[in-house]
């Protein structure tokens, strides 16, 4: 489901809440509608409003970003995130108040103060080979998606937000999990050491091999793959006749997801090991490891 979010004039954030119409405010402000859409933030002026440049500024007083329309124009798209080479370049400041600035013909100043907070969830998880999706990964990042890749989890993010989320890492651990992270030193003990989701799919990042931060769009779904395959199997710790003793082996684990700023995504996993048995570089994995249950908290 789609739902706009609309900025109040004091810059509250209406969350969570689906509002229709156009936003609530006096008769001469300038600014009929804000919303977050995709990567931006869309600014829509009343008619007859004759704005020729918009700013958005962030609480230090420094433009973040801005544009000049054109005559008549009454909508413009202000990008939100500033993407480039694999890796977030610039990014909004989350949960701060921030001022949009308008100038109209005559010269006259109008302002409205906005807070920007993206509202990212995990809906959707799955082992990769047991998906269609990432079918032509061409589109989007270069991804070796063969092998013990078909093993690794796959997750779809919503964002119900106003603006886009950005996706640090992801790990799975878990007491039976052959292939676990392991929580660096300046992380707490719960959260896996992150490997990168890489998203799938999307043209947007360009034919990069590596994607530093993964993107959650306002109102989109995100598929990602994480860029190692926990529930394959080291041969530095695991002999081949150990390994084959796994086949019909169900075990549990934990899949965090960590956003930014500060936010971590939790999912309890049961996942189960069968078919053939191969070898992909160091790594030995079943052709048929399946998601059994998945409980997304």
């Amino acid at each position: 489901m789609h739902r706009r979010r609309l900025l109040t004039a004091s810059g509250a954030t209406l969350a969570g809440v689906s509002l229709a119409g156009c936003l609530s405010s006096s008769e001469e402000s300038v600014f009929k509608e804000i919303t977050g859409s995709s990567w931006n933030l869309v600014v829509t002026f009343a008619e007859g409003s004759q704005i020729e440049e918009i700013s958005l500024v962030n609480p230090d007083g420094d433009v973040f970003n801005g544009a000049t329309l054109e005559l008549g124009q009454r909508r413009i798209a202000l990008s939100l995130i500033e993407y480039g080479s694999g890796e977030a370049q610039a990014m909004y400041r989350r949960g701060e108040e921030y001022t949009l600035v308008a100038v109209d013909a005559d010269d006259e100043r109008h302002e409205r103060s906005i807070t920007l907070e993206p509202a990212v969830e995990l809906a959707d998880i799955d082992i990769f080979g047991q998906t269609d999706v990432g079918d032509d990964p061409g589109t989007g990042p270069l991804t070796d998606l063969h092998g013990a890749s078909t093993t690794a989890p796959v997750i779809a993010l919503e964002n119900d937000g106003n603006a886009p989320g950005l996706i640090f890492e992801s790990g799975v651990a878990g007491e039976n999990v052959p292939n676990p992270r392991v929580a660096p030193p300046n992380r707490d003990d719960s959260t896996p050491d992150g490997a990168r989701l890489i998203p799938l799919n999307d043209d947007r990042y360009g034919l990069v091999s590596t994607v530093g931060h993964a993107v959650v769009g306002v109102d989109e779904t995100t598929s990602a793959i994480t860029a190692y395959s926990p529930f394959a199997f080291p041969e530095e710790t695991f002999t081949e006749d150990e390994v084959a003793e796994w086949v019909g082996e169900e075990i549990e684990a934990t899949l965090v997801v960590a956003i930014f700023p500060a936010t971590e995504l939790f999912a309890t996993l049961t996942v189960a090991f069968g078919g053939e048995l191969s070898r992909e570089s160091n790594l030995w994995y079943f052709e048929e490891t399946q998601l059994v249950e998945v409980e997304i908290e």
